[in-house]
């Protein structure tokens, strides 16, 4: 019989969100995949899920409600696995953890606990390790507080939303602007952000990891090379390769904290020979069904494995935003044109324009 999971976090209007990939890879292992999102913004292919639901109470903070909506889920589909795909998300459910559980039911993110503990402004206290770091970093309450510490610290910084968003600052006046647009937008005009050093050396990489791990051990691992990203910083964009340069750190992350079983992605900046680690993200990257297009399906191996080895990639490939049918093992000089991603447009750099400027 099937195994079920209900899949989170589907939107397809901006970055698009990790359940999409986590549904790819567990469907293509013979899953039934119930996908939820508190809009109704989300994809509803009937090739991929057995339904879609839109649950407000995933907005709106509804335990009990959220609790029933389980529950008939359970009863109708069957019910084996929750996969939260966004941090908020994951935060959400670790508040109804032991309920859900207590349904037989088996939620794959990190203890609440845990959750805390890897949250951006609590990152100095995780990263403490060799040639691993974490930009200087500081949560603000008031654009004041915000231009004194980035004189502290000095300009270019970056501008992040708690939540989501990050904005390049060459200097006071873009700072204000995008205090005001993230606090618009993710807070309700509140201002409560972090300011971050931007490392600005012209040699850095940035590189990904993520980790698939079963009872604190790791079972599944692959790195990513970000070529291009939108405006949020989100990859749309990278290559997958077989290096292994952030293993050591992930094993020791691994050794320290207890993430019992779930997958998670760490972002870093390398630098020469330093690593900045400015995100650690408690559920699956957005490229996870890149790397089951190479053979590496984490969501299955973090569910079935009994393996003591950890899996890697055995070959290399590049993938775009939709990773359905994208991966390439070759993209010429191309690569070196993508840069950065928007709604407004498909990229631009160096001398490359908009279409619009050619009119």
């Amino acid at each position: 019989m099937n195994k079920v999971a209900i899949v989170s976090d589907l939107k397809v209007i901006d970055s698009p969100q990790a359940g999409l990939g986590v549904s790819r890879c567990l469907k293509d292992v013979g899953f039934k995949i119930i996908g939820v999102d508190d809009t109704s913004f989300v994809t509803s292919d009937k090739n991929l899920f057995e339904d879609v639901f839109c649950w407000e109470e995933i907005r709106t903070l509804n335990f009990d409600s959220l609790i029933n909506k389980i529950i008939n889920v359970k009863k109708v589909y069957g019910l084996d696995y929750i996969f939260p795909c966004y941090d908020e998300t994951a935060i959400l459910f670790s508040f109804i953890k032991e309920k859900i559980e207590h349904l037989g039911v088996k939620l794959i993110i990190p203890i609440r606990e845990v959750l805390k503990k890897i949250q951006k402004i609590n990152l100095p206290e995780v990263v403490k390790y060799k040639n691993y770091k974490t930009p200087e970093t500081k949560q603000v309450n008031s654009i004041k507080e915000a231009i004194n510490y980035a004189e502290k610290i000095g300009y270019p910084v970056i501008c992040k939303g708690l939540v989501k968003g990050a904005h390049h600052c060459e200097n006071e006046t873009d700072l204000i602007s995008n205090i005001k647009k993230l606090s618009n937008l993710w807070n309700n005009g509140e201002v409560n952000c972090l300011i971050q050093r931007y490392i600005t050396d012209k040699e850095v990489e940035f590189r990904n990891c993520v980790i698939g791990i079963k009872n604190n051990k790791i079972v599944g691992y692959a790195e990513m090379v970000k070529i291009g990203s939108d405006h949020n910083g989100a990859t749309w964009f990278g290559k997958i390769d077989k290096n292994r340069e952030l293993l050591e750190f992930a094993e020791h992350l691994v050794k320290v904290v207890p993430f019992g079983t779930c997958i998670i992605e760490i972002e870093t900046i390398k630098n020469k020979d330093a690593y900045y680690i400015y995100e650690i993200n408690p559920r699956s990257p957005a490229w996870i069904f890149a790397l089951c297009q190479l053979g590496l399906n984490i969501p299955d191996l973090i569910l079935k494995s009994s393996q003591n080895k950890i899996k890697f990639v055995s070959e290399e490939g590049y993938f775009g935003r939709e990773t359905k049918d994208f991966i390439r093992k070759d993209i010429d000089s191309f690569g070196d044109n993508i840069k950065y991603y928007s709604k407004a447009s498909a990229y631009k750099s160096g001398n490359l324009k908009y279409p619009s400027e050619l009119l």
